[in-house]
C-alpha cells in the first residue's frame, strides 16, 4: 500500500523574509511622503496668508492717500496769486487791501511763535462790502518752499462803501519763520467763475 503525500507550497513570503519588510517599508515610505507633500502645501498657504495680510493694509494705504490727493485736487481750485510789495495796496473782491502791521510773540510750544497780522481793508463797491462779511473768506500763511499755515482773520466794525475797516489774523507758525512767511488772502471758492481763483500775497 503506498502512502500519499500532499505538496504544501511555501509562500514565496516565508522563503524571503526581507520581502515583507520592503514591502511594508515602501508603503510606510510612501504614506510619509504624503504627509510632507501635504505639510509642504499646507505651508505654501500659511506663507501666502500671512503674505496677503501682510500686504493687503499697505495696498489700502496707499489707495486711501491717493483718493485724498485726488479729493484735494477737485476740492481746492488752482490759485493765482498777486505779489503785494511792502507798504502797498491790492485790490481783491472788490476791496483794496493793506498790511499794516506785523507782530510775533512767543507761541504754545518751545518751537512755535503767534504772529498776528493786521490788515486795512476799505471796500470799492457793493461786492467789498460782501466779501468782507462772507463765509469762506480765507487767510494763509505760505513761506518760500510752499509750505502753509492755515489763519483765522476777525474783522472789526461794519464794513461800508469808501471806509477803512480792520482785520486782524492770527496764526501759530514756526519760531524760524515767523520774519519769513507771507500773508495770503483768498476769498471763497464758489465766488470763481473760470479759471484759477485770485489772491493776494502780501510780501514779508
Amino acid at each position: 500500500m503506498t502512502a500519499g503525500f500532499e505538496e504544501t507550497r511555501l509562500d514565496p513570503s516565508e522563503n524571503d523574509p526581507g520581502r515583507s519588510h520592503d514591502e511594508g517599508g515602501s508603503a510606510q515610505n510612501g504614506s510619509d511622503e504624503d504627509r510632507g507633500r501635504g505639510l509642504r502645501a499646507r505651508d505654501r498657504r500659511i506663507v501666502q496668508a500671512i503674505a496677503l495680510i501682510t500686504v493687503l493694509p499697505a495696498l489700502l494705504v496707499l489707495h486711501w492717500v491717493d483718493d485724498v490727493h485726488n479729493v484735494r485736487k477737485n476740492l481746492e481750485p488752482p490759485v493765482k496769486a498777486a505779489t503785494v510789495a511792502r507798504g502797498a495796496s491790492g485790490t481783491l473782491g472788490g476791496a483794496e487791501w493793506r498790511l499794516q502791521q506785523r507782530q510775533a510773540a512767543p507761541g504754545p510750544g518751545p518751537d512755535t511763535a503767534s504772529l498776528r497780522l493786521v490788515l486795512a481793508v476799505r471796500p470799492l463797491d457793493a461786492a467789498g462790502v460782501k466779501l468782507l462779511g462772507s463765509y469762506g473768506l480765507t487767510y494763509r500763511l505760505r513761506d518760500g518752499d510752499g509750505h502753509e499755515w492755515s489763519a483765522a482773520g476777525l474783522a472789526l466794525g461794519t464794513p461800508r462803501v469808501g471806509a477803512w475797516a480792520r482785520v486782524t489774523v492770527s496764526a501759530s507758525v514756526p519760531r524760524s519763520k515767523t520774519g519769513s512767511v507771507a500773508l495770503e488772502v483768498r476769498p471763497p471758492a464758489y465766488r470763481r467763475t473760470k479759471g484759477a481763483l485770485p489772491s493776494l500775497r502780501f510780501a514779508p
